[in-house]
């Protein structure tokens, strides 16, 4: 468990100056012990963890690494109490190879079969002091300055926390909390860095939408927008396979890149693709790529803004079943489709085709995995491995049908 105060310093100068401070209320303050190290936060595709109240990160320190559950069980009150697990190792692993522990029991329980991918990283500068009374420790103070990066973006600012130690009570932390707020006059801080850093990763996805370019004003009059967890339990959409479509469907992206030309802004939204792409099979699973479309013209995850959103409808659309010439021929006499730039629409064909790919790969549920994909050839070898490669494989192959008609470049699957 987690107990803390947290606030914002303005001032660099406030900040070097409390820095230095050696008394608080009566209590004895140590000097400085200067550190740095750097934070990834990791999630699923589908965010399961945030989704579930956690963050989780991988904190890199000269001698070790350390792994972090923390709830973001949020409070009004000038002291903060979270849910907090750690599992420390001499460097990285992946969760599933950790030696048995609570913290590896907790993080599978949560995220099942998935992958852990970056959401961003924060950069810390820090200064630790310690607070004691007599010989008691009661609590430890960490001056912050973070720099938290997302891609291209990044955020800084300063920050103090101080955190009850093992012989510290909370009527003492709260002493020394209301001294930096009242005395000092630090404004106390309600977001974590986990906060901070997602809102900056969202920040990302926003700016994505604004500076695509595709020659034309959009509305997003008549859609309804609700977070992509609320559209997961109102639709029943199978977690599981959404999940590990969208891994495959971001390693396809990635690897395919040099063939495909999508922009990188849309990388997000093909993600969103993967997450939706079933969201009409509890509703009608011979048509559900009909009411699929239907639902996502009216309703979007909010978490992806217009015009990025108009992507969904026909993604999901366009998933199912077999694509010919002809097919796509009628779509384009869709009203709602041709009325999209003609830039959108081959866009919206390109990622409906990895999608398609994507989804083959998990055709049979059995947690078939990309094991590599070989560009040097004339065609491009996509290899499958797991219990039910080679049903994945084929499935695969027949449903490359719309990346033939759009691409040159053949594909091949092989069980690995």
């Amino acid at each position: 468990m987690e107990i803390e105060a947290k606030f914002i310093v303005k001032e660099r100068s406030t900040f070097e100056r409390l820095m230095n401070t050696r008394s608080i209320e009566g209590f004895t303050v140590s000097d400085a012990v200067a550190s740095e190290f750097r934070d990834t936060y990791l999630d699923t595709t589908d965010m399961t963890i945030y989704s579930s109240g956690f963050s989780f990160r991988c904190r890199e320190k000269k001698d070790k690494v350390v792994y972090t559950l923390k709830s973001l069980k949020g409070t009004g009150s000038l002291i903060h109490t979270r849910e907090e697990m750690e599992f420390s190792m001499k460097e990285k692993s992946p969760v599933d190879k950790w030696n048995d522990c609570l913290l590896k029991d907790r993080i599978l329980d949560i995220i099942g079969m998935g992958s852990l991918y970056p959401l961003f990283l924060v950069e810390h500068k820090r200064a630790d002091l310690q607070v004691s009374d007599e010989q008691r420790h009661i609590a430890e103070l960490s001056f912050d300055d973070v720099i938290i990066i997302c891609d291209n973006n990044s955020k800084s600012y300063l920050e103090l926390e101080a955190e009850l130690m093992g012989d510290g009570t909370e009527a003492q932390l709260q002493r020394i909390a209301l001294f930096f707020r009242d005395e000092a006059g630090l404004v106390p801080g309600s977001s974590s860095k986990f906060d901070n850093g997602l809102e900056l990763f969202m920040e990302n996805i926003r700016k994505d939408a604004m500076s695509i370019d595709y020659g034309t004003d959009f509305s997003n009059e008549g859609i309804s927008f609700s977070p992509m967890k609320e559209m997961f339990e109102e639709y029943g959409i199978e977690q599981e396979h959404a999940r590990r479509v969208a891994e495959n469907a971001l390693q396809l992206f990635d690897a395919l890149k040099t063939i495909h030309l999508l922009d990188d802004k849309l990388r997000q939204t093909l993600r969103f693709a993967a997450l939706v792409h079933d969201i009409g099979v509890m509703t009608d699973i011979s048509n559900h790529h009909k009411v699929g479309r239907d639902i996502l013209l009216a309703a979007c995850p909010e978490e992806l803004p217009c015009p990025l959103c108009l992507f969904l409808p026909w993604t999901t659309f366009l998933h199912k079943k077999s694509i010919t010439r002809m097919k796509l021929q009628k779509l384009s006499q869709k009203k709602r489709f041709s009325g999209l730039p003609v830039k959108m629409q081959d866009d919206i064909l390109k990622m409906s085709a990895i999608l398609r790919l994507a989804d083959a790969l998990d055709y049979s549920r059995m947690n078939s995995r990309i094991a590599g994909i070989d560009l040097l050839k004339e065609d491009i070898v996509i290899r499958v491995k797991g219990p039910g490669a080679d049903i994945d494989a084929q499935r695969a192959d027949t449903k490359a049908d719309l990346w033939r008609l759009l691409f040159e470049r053949d594909l091949y699957f092989r069980e690995d």
